[in-house]
């Protein structure tokens, strides 16, 4: 129980470092996202009992209560798509693998060969039917983008060691469950995971492993679906290290214990920190990140307002409210009613508009004006700006590709930072699997057991800013047409190889595209031997047609040599 109280202490710190955030998730929910974590939505935030509370009512009513004017939700719906797509598209190798050490040599063929093998086998693993890596990640980037921060969950299939297909499952996990924990550095080192189970959910989850009163529960068919908080705490281990073989020794320990009776339902550990944390942007060493929309809340505030009382000016302005002469009259407004005793004897009405000088459009400009930041706060014009890019030529579309990459770029390579986690933790499932061991089709060549390896990002916001790699070999390949012509001694500065392979890697081209260096050097060997050979009988040719225009004329000079001898 000393560790489990220990634990509760710091949990219990955690849930009040995090309160000031929960303030601000419970903004974003209300005013930029009514389709995340249902937990946030409702007047008491993330404080609320369970996640399922808000449906104790209406849903609709509940997320859309403060919401008059969309623009930021479908902003904010837009990049979420965009940087998707940017980042971590669906059916397109977002990454590579390479060595981590700045100064290793450049990746021999067989190195990139291998890299590229295990980046497919990761590939396939991740979007194979059953992993639920494809509607975690989405879950994970709309998270990040309209919170801040989002979290994803590699959990190693234990149940069935065997499945090749399947090793890792991927879970999300919502911010209303998740506390996270951060060292002096900003570094993630722990956290803890709160969930709410039925007890017969925790007993299957558990194996059995729960208190008396939840084994109880779960056997009564009354009570079966009877709640209990059950909590997850991953912190790191006094003793461990990262290259232990024994998971008692391993980097992270883990402990599950129920919340109210602090029985400890299980124990293990982690060899690689468990979680893959994106943050849209970093608030100093805050383990959570800060959405696009934070800076703009008070323009989205402004906005709901002034549409709200746009709203209410045309109902003014439509059927505005009526005064009559007497209390007890009640006046009929639908089209062809008669209202009698409404007018006096002479003609004039007893009953009159409150209000009359109603102008619905009055505030027009102004929520014009904040929509326009909005779609530049938000990232909204960029979109719009490539979408209407039909007729441009390919170097203004590379332009406004560059431009997209230089904004983007900043907030896509925090995104793209967690994946690094995501590797690790996957190779080091395989690898305990035995993926990488001798005779395994994914058997990694001697040099790259000495290196460090790591995640190489290829996304397509990546090859954006490659793309002015290209251009300018491009425009130097003009360069040495021009030179050449005057000097074709300036080719001999120019290394053609080199220039291969930086335009290959610039269009994310695969390493399988170019030969092996011994073939490269058998056909280089074969195409100067044919050369040779040509020469050769081009050279006798020639001798051959030398020796036969010559002999006619060798034949007159020496006729004329003994013409002369006769004569004299």
């Amino acid at each position: 129980m000393g560790v489990v109280d220990d634990l509760k202490s710091e949990l219990q710190a955690a849930r009040a470092e995090r309160q000031w955030v929960e303030a601000d998730w419970q903004d974003y929910v209300t005013y930029t996202a009514p389709d995340m974590e249902r937990a946030f939505n409702r007047p008491s935030g993330v404080a609320a009992a369970n996640g399922m509370s808000a449906f104790r009512q209406s849903a609709a009513r509940e997320r859309s209560r403060k919401l008059y004017d969309p623009t930021a939700v479908w902003l904010l719906d837009r990049l979420a798509s965009g940087v998707g797509s940017l980042t971590m598209p669906e059916g397109f190798p977002w990454h590579g693998v390479g060595f981590g050490d700045p100064f290793a040599p450049p990746p021999t063929q067989a190195d990139e060969e291998f890299f590229e093998l295990v980046r497919d086998h990761l590939f396939r693993v991740r979007y194979s039917g059953r992993s639920g890596f494809a509607l975690a990640n989405r879950s994970r980037i709309l998270s990040t983008v309209k919170l801040g921060t989002g979290v994803l969950y590699p959990v190693e299939n234990e149940g069935n060691l065997a499945d090749i297909r399947t090793p890792v499952h991927y879970r999300y996990v919502p911010l209303y469950e998740i506390f996270l924990l951060v060292d002096a550095q900003g570094n993630d080192c722990g956290f803890f995971r709160v969930r709410r189970l039925s007890a017969w959910q925790a007993v299957k989850e558990y194996n059995g492993k729960v208190s008396r009163r939840v084994k109880e529960d779960a056997e009564d068919p009354k009570r079966k679906t009877n709640e209990h908080v059950f909590v997850q705490a991953c912190f790191l281990r006094e003793g461990g290290h990262a290259s232990a073989a024994d998971l008692r020794k391993s980097s992270f320990e883990s402990v599950h214990f129920e919340e109210e009776s602090g029985h400890i339902c299980r124990r293990g550990g982690f060899f690689e920190y468990p979680l893959v944390i994106s943050r849209w942007d970093r608030d100093g060493l805050s383990p959570y990140g800060s959405p696009p929309q934070a800076k703009l809340m008070s323009d989205i505030k402004s906005l709901q307002g002034l549409a709200r009382d746009g709203l209410i000016a045309s109902s003014q302005a439509v059927r505005p409210p009526i005064a009559t002469h007497r209390e007890e009259r009640q006046l009929d407004l639908n089209p062809g009613r008669t209202n009698p005793g409404l007018i006096d004897e002479q003609g004039r009405p007893l009953f009159r508009p409150m209000i009359e000088t109603v102008n619905p459009g009055a505030a027009d400009s102004q929520i014009e004006n904040i929509r326009e930041k909005l779609r530049v706060g938000l990232y909204g014009d960029l979109w719009q700006t490539l979408l209407d890019g039909n007729g441009r030529t390919a170097t203004e579309t590379n332009i406004r590709r560059k431009e997209m990459a230089d904004m983007i770029g900043p907030f896509s390579t925090n995104i793209l930072a967690g994946n690094e986690n995501l590797f690790e933790r996957e190779i080091g499932i395989l690898g305990r699997r035995g993926a990488f061991a001798t005779g395994s089709p994914l058997e990694p060549p001697e040099t790259v057991l000495e290196g460090d390896i790591t995640l190489t990002s290829t996304a397509p916001i990546d090859q954006m800013r490659e793309a002015g790699h290209f251009e300018a070999i491009m425009g130097f390949q003009d360069y040495l047409g021009v030179a050449t012509a005057a000097d074709p001694s300036i080719l001999d500065l120019h290394d053609r190889d080199a220039e291969y392979d930086l335009t290959r890697r610039a269009l994310g081209l695969p390493a399988k595209l170019k030969r092996r260096p011994e073939e490269v050097e058998a056909l280089r060997s074969e195409r100067a031997a044919q050369a040779s050979q040509q020469q050769q009988i081009a050279s006798a040719e020639s001798l051959a047609r030398m020796a036969k225009d010559g002999a006619p004329m060798l034949k007159a000079l020496q006729g004329q040599n003994g013409g002369g001898n006769d004569l004299a």
